[in-house]
């Protein structure tokens, strides 16, 4: 055993009091196996205000996450070289078809939000510090992109990568108007916001995030939650998981998501797509690399941008029922 493990053994049985049987290290987290054969799960803090989510979880009786155990001193971290450290216990992951599991991990967000929600006046200048970010950086882009639409054009010899583009810049401009009239919606409707259901977000939202057992189910790694937005929970799931082929519009909207909510989800979906169109780097890139990422990008904006004509459908014949 390295003395890097040595010395974590030694903190966990000075501190927990536990008979280490064996460690296994991976990326900085360590499974410990006990002489009883009980397996635990040590984590470095990465930010010590995740313990304060973990009381609050506790408080508003949300039971689906993993305590850190307490040490034999009754505090909720061991200390070692100078970091922090926690200590869960393992539990096993069951696998089955991940559509079905990340309706289970949607559902369980659901649940997450609502148990923690906090109402209160809407913060509109926090809100357009980072919105206002954004539209600077989009604006950045899209002159990035119309250069290199022009540069494209003027080339003698074009790369199989410079064809593409060509072909699929109208589509760029097409997420490029449906932002505009998502700024427009978004500004309109932040002018009418007076409170607002602020709760704890996740603010890492992965499937690996997700435990499932035959008794509960888990969600896990609250090192970046913070209380927020509940849509910027669903941001970051549709763009890694948009080809599977599960009611997106009603799993987020039945979050009790507001129009504003909405589109603003929509609008930092594409604002992360867009971003990552990093066009000076793909065109200098593998070609054929560059033109998978980027067919890749926009096909995961199409979904979105046909999400919120869904979404426009469904509210328009709602108002006119009524």
């Amino acid at each position: 055993m390295s003395n890097e493990r040595n010395e974590i053994v030694s903190s966990v049985v000075k501190h927990y009091g536990l008979h280490v049987k064996e460690v296994i290290p991976n990326n900085g987290i360590y499974k410990i196996i006990t002489n009883d054969n009980k397996t635990y799960i040590l984590k470095k803090v990465k930010n010590r205000g995740v313990f304060n989510i973990y009381y609050f979880l506790m408080s508003q009786k949300f039971t689906n996450f993993i305590m850190p155990l307490l040490t034999t001193g009754n505090h909720i971290f061991m200390m070692h070289d100078n970091d922090a450290y926690y200590l869960t216990r393992f539990y096993e992951d069951i696998d089955y078809p991940l559509d079905k599991k990340l309706m289970d991990y949607i559902d369980l967000l659901h649940k997450l939000h609502q148990k923690t929600i906090i109402k209160k006046h809407f913060d509109k200048d926090q809100f357009n510090r980072l919105y206002k970010k954004k539209l600077k950086r989009l604006e950045s882009r899209f002159q990035l992109l119309d250069l290199f639409i022009i540069e494209c054009e003027n080339k003698k010899y074009r790369s199989i990568f410079d064809w593409t583009y060509l072909t699929r810049y109208n589509d760029i401009m097409y997420i490029k108007n449906v932002l505009v009239k998502l700024q427009s919606q978004i500004d309109t409707l932040l002018e009418e916001l007076k409170l607002y259901d602020y709760c704890i977000i996740h603010n890492n939202p992965s499937i690996d995030h997700f435990v499932v057992t035959n008794e509960h189910n888990y969600l896990i790694s609250f090192d970046y939650s913070t209380i927020g937005l509940k849509v910027h929970d669903y941001v970051k799931l549709f763009i890694d998981y948009s080809e599977y082929n599960i009611d997106w519009l009603n799993l987020i909207t039945i979050d009790e998501v507001s129009s504003f909510e909405f589109y603003y989800f929509i609008f930092n979906v594409l604002y992360y797509i867009l971003r990552n169109i990093d066009i000076t780097f793909l065109s200098k890139n593998n070609q054929y690399e560059a033109i998978n990422s980027l067919i890749h990008s926009l096909h995961v904006a199409e979904k979105a941008v046909d999400l919120y004509q869904k979404y426009e459908e469904t509210k328009l014949a709602a108002e006119t029922s009524n």
